[in-house]
């Protein structure tokens, strides 16, 4: 009877080709993310010097065939523009409800094709978070395979401030104003934990 079992399990394990989950987490030094608006007297560009997160993605050989997770943290403290006045607008906006962070959840992959440069094409939906406001975005990414193992995602998005209750900041007695609508361009690295 053990013999017959031990047949069953290895019939099932050749037949699903080996299907192995991996588990990774963000390369801050390699990773990038960026926020870059416009106001009624200058461009501006506020960028992440911190980004945490974690992904599990399943692998049929060398093949990618589904990223079962994927969650990204970005602290309000770590985000710059350069000029302080804006730093502290920025953070006033942003730390409402007492948040201390933006981050993102995978909620689901819908469409993963292979691409010309070794890696893949991603379609995919999450759940973006903002001082405690949770709105659902749609996403489409690159994915650039590395030698060592570990991969990185990236891609741009445009979001509107006001759909996560963030207030586009003014100054100068509301003379300068910000528009609310942004984009985030991100490029985040992931080695194998």
């Amino acid at each position: 009877m053990k013999k017959l079992v031990s047949f069953f399990i290895s019939a099932i394990l050749i037949s699903t080709g080996s299907l192995m989950a991996q588990s990774y987490e963000v390369n801050n030094e390699a990773s990038s993310l960026s926020v870059l608006g416009t106001s009624t007297l200058h461009d501006w560009k506020i960028n992440a010097d911190t980004i945490e997160g974690s992904a599990e993605l399943v692998k049929k050989g060398e093949t990618l065939t589904d990223i079962k997770s994927l969650e990204l943290n970005v602290p309000i403290v770590s985000m710059h523009s350069g000029l302080d006045a804006m730093d502290d607008h920025m953070r006033t906006a942003m730390t409402a409800n007492e948040s201390n962070s933006v981050m993102f959840k995978l909620t689901k992959v819908i469409k993963m094709t292979p691409n010309s440069i070794g890696g893949y094409t991603i379609q995919a939906e999450g759940d973006l978070t903002i001082v405690g406001n949770t709105q659902p975005v749609r996403l489409q990414v690159t994915m650039d395979v590395k030698k060592d193992g570990g991969f990185r995602f990236f891609g741009e998005t445009m979001l509107n401030m006001t759909d996560y209750k963030v207030a586009p900041p003014t100054a100068e007695m509301g003379s300068i104003k910000t528009e609310k609508d942004v984009k985030v361009v991100f490029d985040v690295a992931f080695q194998k934990k």
